[in-house]
């Protein structure tokens, strides 16, 4: 329904390299630095349906995962997410787990047993009958000393009954204490009371809470940092990004300051969340926005946004992956993470947390590297070193899956294989200032590149991702076999 480097703007090769951004030979296994040799394969099976089962509870680290809203805390990073398992195993409570690492995750349980009782009757009375069926994406940020934890309760049998409460504690890992609604909705308001999320201002310290979910578009309201609550209860605050019609399927809306830019970005997640889940950014100067897309256009005006962020994709030997939304973000230090659930593609039902490298274009605009985070070591990226053949996809469909093809950097700087299905017929990359930049069948691509566990492969690599002139991402990775 929720951070990398420092290397935006003219900042010198050394620094970049004493970031630990870029590697170079960290994926050819002939070169790697031989105080390095390290297998760095997590041993995270992607289909888990032999442990889905509830008895199984305590295997499900990565497992079972949606909606996630991530944290760090004395050196520990925390999840929280809606509480929804693969077949009927599910309890209502909220989703809890815990890691170091960012790769090995601990499954901690549930938060609550069923909706805390401020929330449950509002719900009991707004709804006769109403079924503790679900607490939907959490939202967690600290305040203080004080843990805040916001959460969406909603309507059964898709009534837009729904309100988002507050809880909070002095511990990641609770208890607990039921503070209340913090706004509602009847079937009747034009505003969709789900999926909230806390921004606050670098500059004046005002809190901002952004929620809405499915229908109606994303609203933004101002918080009273002290209670946590709205600092006008009266207030549902004003819409902050739309679609084309009110039930065009937007939701899962959160936003990341990158101090560096002096900006705000807003991610929001396009469409159904099965398959089709499709994520879209913009960015301001303030949080409350206005936010410009890809093109200027605002976000609260009619009209889809872009770029595209992530959607479908499938590299070669793996089925892939959809419903590939709703994202939790981090800036951890002078990294950035993009964490959420995909779901894969040979069985919908079954959803992995992807934890993902942020990085930021040339351009400002931030984009994820293209496999799952396993914190492989970074070293400094040479032209040489991306010579040879890749993986190569360009999200350029929402409705279906986006394939790998291959392409082979050639050391003259063309490139020849196949682009999006298309037969590579005029080309070039160069690889500049930290940039990879790609012209390719009239499109021009600017990337950023980093080191990777290949997934599929199970050896690392060099990945890139960037964005094309039509806003749309290209990955790729490069491959040794």
């Amino acid at each position: 329904m929720q951070k990398i480097t420092k290397f935006f703007g003219p900042i010198s090769y050394a620094l970049f390299c004493a970031l630990g951004l870029w590697c170079t030979s960290c994926s050819d296994k002939s070169d790697e630095p031989a105080d390095n040799p390290v297998n760095y394969d997590p041993n995270i099976p992607d289909d888990y349906s032999s442990i889905a089962g509830k008895e199984n509870a305590a295997k499900w680290g990565p497992y079972n995962l949606h909606d996630p809203s991530i944290i760090k805390h004395n050196g520990t990073y925390y999840i929280y997410s809606t509480d929804v398992a693969y077949g009927p195993n599910g309890q209502c409570g909220i989703m809890f787990r815990q890691s170091k690492d960012l790769v090995q995750w601990q499954f901690n349980g549930w938060l609550f047993d069923g909706v805390p009782a401020k929330e449950l009757a509002f719900m009991q009375t707004y709804q006769t009958g109403y079924r503790q069926e679900s607490i939907w994406a959490p939202y967690i940020i600290k305040v203080g000393d004080q843990f805040r934890l916001y959460y969406s309760v909603p309507g059964n049998d898709n009534l837009k009954l729904a309100c988002i409460g507050l809880a909070t504690s002095t511990s990641p890992s609770g208890p607990w204490n039921d503070e209340g609604i913090v706004i509602s909705c009847l079937p009747s308001d034009n505003y969709n009371a789900i999926d909230p999320s806390v921004v606050v201002d670098a500059e004046t310290g005002r809190h901002w809470m952004t929620y809405g979910s499915y229908s109606s578009g994303i609203y933004i309201v101002e918080l009273d940092p002290a209670t946590g609550f709205r600092k006008n209860t009266n207030d549902k605050g004003k819409l902050l990004a739309f679609r084309k019609r009110v039930h065009d399927a937007i939701e899962g809306s959160e936003i990341i300051y990158n101090p560096e830019l002096k900006k705000y970005f807003l991610f929001v997640s396009y469409d159904w969340l099965e398959d089709t889940y499709n994520v879209r950014v913009g960015r301001s100067d303030k949080p409350e926005g206005p936010y410009l897309d890809y093109f200027g256009n605002d976000m609260a005006a009619v009209g889809d946004n872009f770029p595209v962020i992530t959607a479908q994709y499938g590299f070669k030997g793996h089925p892939g992956w959809q419903g590939f939304g709703h994202c939790g973000l981090l800036r951890d230090s002078n990294q950035y993470f993009y964490v959420s659930q995909a779901r894969l593609a040979s069985n919908k039902y079954l959803m992995v947390l992807h934890v993902h490298r942020m990085l930021f274009t040339s351009d400002g605009w931030p984009v994820i590297a293209p496999e799952r985070y396993v914190n492989v070591p970074q070293y400094a990226i040479t032209a040489d070193s991306l010579v040879g053949k890749w993986e190569v996809i360009y999200l350029s469909s929402v409705t279906k899956q986006n394939v790998a093809w291959y392409a082979t950097f050639n050391a003259d700087g063309t490139l020849t294989g196949y682009f999006n299905g298309e037969n590579i017929t005029s080309s070039s990359w160069n690889f500049a200032n930290n940039e990879l930049t790609l012209q390719v069948n009239a499109h021009t691509i600017k990337a950023r590149l980093s080191c990777e566990w290949d997934w599929e492969n199970k050896r690392r690599t060099i990945c890139f991702t960037g964005l094309s002139e039509e806003g749309r991402s290209a990955w790729g990775k490069k491959l040794y076999r």
